[in-house]
């Protein structure tokens, strides 16, 4: 059974999102819809939820904007199985056949992007368009790989010492998130409530059970991706614009869109050009 289950209804920004659950059983996700057409698929980073995507419409297209386990609306299970990589493949995959059927476009921002991609690696044949902002192919050297966890572990339990607040202002500062600084008090206020609401448990477990430290590389298995991709970066962001550049953009059936004065975030720092990137790749594509 979870331990209770998370309700963020966002007040601070109106939107005309559809909240809905899909029950899994012991657990259940949440999950909001957003406009109407083809069905588009959101996964969003750690720590956030689907509302990271108020403000990101694409006519023609309904965003389902999945709150992953843990996370916004889903629940908090007890067993730490749910948090891990293969587990949550699994449940995405049923959540988004029951709520999108078997032919959809699918995106995903960060932590969102490196689910997208390995989901897209196992269930290909129902993806039509896959988006990737800002995400990782995971880490080839195994020392590093091993490193990564165990700072991840280290932060874990640093999390589960505090609370929400704490971690939305160290998140908050990480050089990555340093553009975040630029958006409006209003925009960086909504971000920090989003972060400062998660359970520090479930923060912790997924860290844990699938962070970056323990995400298989797949770095040599992107050429099995024969859906049309987009991989879309800021150009503030040097890590993944190199990521976009030299290991997306090399690639047939992918294209790297680098949006301009813009960090890690694409979506929430430069909207416009966000949209304009995923309505080009989408109407060129669909």
């Amino acid at each position: 059974m979870s331990i209770h289950a998370c309700s963020i209804i966002d007040t601070f920004q109106h939107h005309s999102a559809q909240r809905m659950y899909v029950d899994l059983g012991d657990y259940r996700y949440g999950l909001t819809m957003v406009g109407y057409g083809k069905p588009l698929i959101c996964l969003h980073g750690f720590s956030e939820s689907g509302y990271t995507w108020d403000g990101i419409v694409v006519p023609g297209y309904q965003l389902i904007r999945i709150d992953t386990i843990g996370h916004g609306d889903s629940d908090i299970p007890e067993d730490t199985d749910v948090f891990s990589i293969p587990r949550m493949l699994h449940d995405l995959h049923t959540v988004i056949t029951a709520v999108a059927g078997e032919s959809y476009a699918l995106m995903g921002y960060s932590m969102g992007a490196r689910l997208a991609l390995l989901y897209a690696l196992q269930y290909g044949d129902d993806i039509k368009q896959l988006i990737l902002e800002s995400g990782s192919v995971g880490i080839e050297n195994d020392m590093e790989r091993e490193e990564r966890r165990l700072k991840d572990e280290e932060l874990a339990c640093q999390i589960e010492n505090h609370d929400g607040g704490w971690f939305a202002t160290k998140w908050a500062n990480i050089p990555i998130f340093e553009s975040q600084k630029r958006l409006s008090l209003d925009v960086q206020e909504r971000i920090y409530k989003r972060r400062a609401h998660n359970s520090t448990y479930a923060l912790a477990e997924t860290l844990r059970c699938s962070g970056q430290g323990v995400m298989p590389y797949v770095g040599t298995r992107l050429t099995e991706l024969s859906m049309d991709c987009v991989y879309i970066s800021g150009a503030l962001d040097t890590k993944y614009t190199t990521i976009g550049r030299d290991v997306f953009g090399v690639l047939p059936n992918f294209y790297h869109v680098c949006v301009e004065n813009a960090g890690h975030n694409v979506h929430v720092e430069a909207p416009g050009q966000f949209m304009t990137a995923l309505a080009e790749f989408l109407y060129k594509k669909g």
